[in-house]
C-alpha cells in the first residue's frame, strides 16, 4: 500500500499514504402482370374480358424511358461546396485543440466526427464539374474515413490514453483519414488551383513528450515551517502532487519517476493531497496530455506548529510495506487547477 509519514521536526511521527458517399437509397418498383390464358398452340393470350397487360417497362422509343439528367454545378458552385466542407468541420477540430480534460476531448472528437459525416453527406449530393468528378469522389471517401477515425479517438479519450488537445491534435494529424483528405485536396487542386479544401486538417506532427523539472511548480501559499517530501517509484510515470485547503492550492510540485522531492514553507492547516500521473506535461494547461490518472489521498495532512516543533510528512506514490494510507480515483474535473 502507498505510504505517507508525518513527523514533528523533533520527534518523528508517522502517518501515511500511497503511493469518427452517401449512396442515395434506390427504391425498386414492381410491375404486376395481368392473368393470361394459354392457347392451344401454347401461346398466352389475354382473356376476352380483360384489358391488355400493361408493359412491364416502357418501350425504348418511349420519351419517358430517357434517364433524367443530373445538372452539374459550375466551378464557382463547386468551390463553394468545398468551402462548406471546411466551414463544417473546422469548429469541431478547434474544440479538439482547446480540450483540457479527457471528458472534454472525447466530446470534441465525437462532435468533429459528426461534422465530418455531415460534410460528406452534403458533398455527395453535389454533382461536380466533370473534370473534378474523380477528385470529388475521392474526397467523399476520405471524409467517410476521417469520420470513423475521429470517432475512434473519442474512445481513446474516454479511456484516458488521450487527455487534452495537446496530444489530441498530433494524434489526429496522423490519422489515415486525415492523410486521405490531404491527398484528395491535392488531386482537386491539380485540376483547378481554386479548388481548395482541407484547411481543418492539422499538419502532420509528432506527439510531444515534455517533462517538468523536479520541485515546486510555483504559486500557492507559504508562511509556515511545515515540510512535505514526495517519493516516486522507478519505472512509474512522472507525477504532480497538489496540496489544497478547500478550493485553494497551497503547494504544487513535480516529481519525476524515481525521484524524491522535498518542499518547505507549508502553512498550518488540514490539507488534502491530490496527485496525477501521466505522459507529456503541458505546462500551460498544467495537465499530462496522455495516459493520465487522477487520485486523492483519503486522509488529510494535519500541519500544525507547536512551539519549535512542526510537522513533516512523507508521501510515497507507490506501494510500501506497512503502508496504511488509502486513496480514491477522481475525475479530471475534480482535480484542482
Amino acid at each position: 500500500m502507498p505510504g505517507m509519514s508525518a513527523r514533528p521536526r523533533t520527534p518523528w511521527v508517522a502517518v501515511a499514504c500511497v503511493a469518427v458517399l452517401a449512396a442515395a437509397g434506390c427504391g425498386q418498383g414492381g410491375v404486376r402482370a395481368s392473368g393470361t390464358t394459354p392457347s392451344p398452340s401454347g401461346a398466352s393470350v389475354a382473356p376476352a374480358d380483360s384489358a391488355p397487360d400493361t408493359p412491364a417497362s416502357p418501350s425504348p422509343s418511349s420519351p419517358s424511358s430517357a434517364p433524367a439528367s443530373v445538372a452539374r454545378v459550375g466551378p464557382e458552385e463547386f468551390r463553394a461546396a468545398l468551402a462548406a466542407v471546411d466551414a463544417q468541420i473546422a469548429p469541431g477540430m478547434a474544440a479538439v485543440e482547446a480540450a483540457g480534460t479527457p471528458q472534454a476531448l472525447a466530446s470534441a472528437f465525437t462532435d468533429a466526427a459528426r461534422r465530418a459525416g455531415a460534410a460528406r453527406t452534403a458533398l455527395a449530393a453535389v454533382t461536380p464539374p466533370e473534370a473534378a468528378e474523380a477528385g470529388a469522389r475521392t474526397l467523399t471517401a476520405a471524409l467517410s474515413g476521417l469520420e470513423k477515425d475521429l470517432d475512434g479517438l473519442s474512445g481513446s479519450a474516454r479511456s484516458g490514453r488521450l487527455c487534452t488537445g495537446a496530444s489530441g491534435i498530433p494524434r489526429a494529424s496522423n490519422l489515415p483519414g486525415a492523410q486521405a483528405v490531404r491527398d484528395a485536396a491535392a488531386a482537386l487542386a491539380a485540376v483547378d488551383g481554386a479548388y481548395r479544401v482541407g484547411s481543418f486538417v492539422p499538419e502532420r506532427q509528432d506527439e510531444p513528450g515534455r517533462r517538468g523539472a523536479n520541485g515546486s511548480l510555483g504559486g500557492g501559499r507559504r508562511g509556515g515551517p511545515g515540510e512535505l517530501t514526495v517519493k516516486n517509484a522507478d519505472g512509474a510515470g512522472d507525477a504532480v502532487v497538489e496540496l489544497t485547503k478547500g478550493d485553494t492550492i497551497v503547494r504544487e510540485l513535480y516529481v519525476r519517476a524515481g525521484a524524491t522531492v522535498t518542499v518547505d514553507g507549508i502553512p498550518d492547516g488540514k490539507l488534502t493531497a491530490y496527485y496525477t500521473t501521466g505522459t507529456d506535461w503541458d505546462p500551460d494547461g498544467k495537465r499530462f496530455s496522455r495516459d493520465c490518472r487522477f487520485q486523492r489521498f483519503d486522509e488529510t495532512l494535519d500541519f500544525e506548529t507547536k512551539g519549535s516543533q512542526y510537522m513533516a510528512y512523507t508521501l510515497t506514490l507507490y506501494a510500501v510495506a506497512g503502508g496504511n494510507a488509502s486513496k480514491t480515483d477522481v475525475s479530471a474535473d475534480q482535480f484542482p487547477s
